[in-house]
């Protein structure tokens, strides 16, 4: 058996190299194997094995949501309408707490982008397009270090001149944008902005450039960067989608937890295993989880790492004591404080 390794090359998201390669790292599910054949293989191989596996659980496996299918056909409509408007044009704002997959469901909006204009444009790789522009704010950041993320983003060479204007960079940011025809432009963590020059920046880019833009941070709606003053406007630009809890005392909410934890549930890549436990614990995994995707996908992942990283290890199978294992363990490094006991587990039919 011969798996290939996924080889990256880039660390940030915050390059144009690095963007594209968060975008094509989608390695698929390695050929299934009972535990005998995997410890029959040799140690290079298994290494590779275990690294496949790892892979295609934190890069690829994901669920649908119905927050994913509303921002896309919201961003759909944005950046169809945006080219045509002269001024004003439109937002979307995803916000909500830590641990709700917010950056995550943005990568995969930013993906289909990409993707929809490489299937309507084969070429555009060699005409310079750069359908996507990905920004990432750091505490304390500024309109003026906006715009030179901006430009750093599409024009990586370029020496900034020390004293440059806030408008000369934002003319030069907006340039790039139309010569590059970026239809997106995503600004990850925005909730670190705030203030008067900040907003103005984002509206003088909504006004000059006809790419779409995309926020994303913790409870915009609310927080000091859009919840108030000069921000406000910004928001009042923008489509809102907040991402809840799944709450399982309604029919829907308990169908669509229950969707979720199947689908991790008849993909685990692990050595011999029979699907059943997890969706039979899915109320148990909602308690720990706190209704919430993301720490729901942590769980997995730890999960399964947990197994792999088991030297000892005589079966790969998912029982009561691994997964309680791994929800007390994170009981202590999230803020989720759930009170389960190994006795709520149940076993799989």
């Amino acid at each position: 058996m011969i798996v290939e390794r996924l080889v990256l090359h880039h660390d940030r998201k915050t390059t144009l190299p690095g963007l594209r390669e968060a975008f094509s790292a989608l390695p698929p599910k390695p050929p299934a194997l009972s535990f005998a054949e995997y410890v029959a293989l040799p140690a290079h191989d298994r290494a590779a094995y275990d690294q496949a596996r790892d892979d295609f659980l934190r890069l690829t496996l994901r669920v649908p949501t119905p927050e994913q299918d509303l921002c896309a056909r919201i961003l759909a409509r944005l950046i169809a309408s945006n080219p045509r408007r002269k001024n004003s044009r439109r937002g979307l704002m995803i916000s909500a707490p830590m641990f709700y997959g917010k950056t995550e469901l943005a990568l995969l909006l930013s993906r289909s982008v990409e993707h929809e204009h490489a299937a309507r444009y084969p070429g555009y790789l060699d005409d310079g397009d750069v359908p996507v522009v990905w920004l990432e704010m750091t505490e304390h950041s500024t309109g003026k270090a906006l715009l030179a993320q901006i430009v750093e983003f599409l024009a990586p060479t370029v020496a900034l001149p020390k004293q440059i204007t806030t408008d000369r960079l934002r003319k030069l940011a907006v340039d790039l944008l139309h010569t590059h025809r970026t239809k997106l432009l995503v600004i990850d963590e925005a909730h670190q902005l705030g203030g008067a020059e900040p907003s103005s920046i984002i509206k003088a880019l909504q006004n000059e450039s006809s790419a779409t833009m995309m926020l994303v941070g913790i409870n915009l709606a609310s927080g000091k960067a859009f919840g108030s003053g000069d921000g406000r406007q910004v928001t009042m630009r923008c489509d809102m989608v907040e991402l809840p809890k799944v709450d399982i005392r309604t029919d829907d909410g308990l169908a669509l937890w229950r969707r979720w934890v199947a689908i991790f549930d008849r993909n685990l890549p692990l050595c011999g295993h029979t699907p059943g436990f997890l969706t039979r614990n899915a109320a148990v995994l909602h308690r720990a989880a706190d209704g919430q995707l993301a720490v729901l996908a942590m769980i997995v992942e730890r999960l399964v790492a947990t197994i792999l990283d088991d030297p000892a290890r005589g079966d790969e199978h998912v029982t009561r004591q691994r997964l309680f294992a791994v929800l007390d363990g994170l009981r202590h490094t999230i803020p989720i404080r759930h009170r389960l006991r190994l006795d709520d587990l149940v076993e799989a039919a």
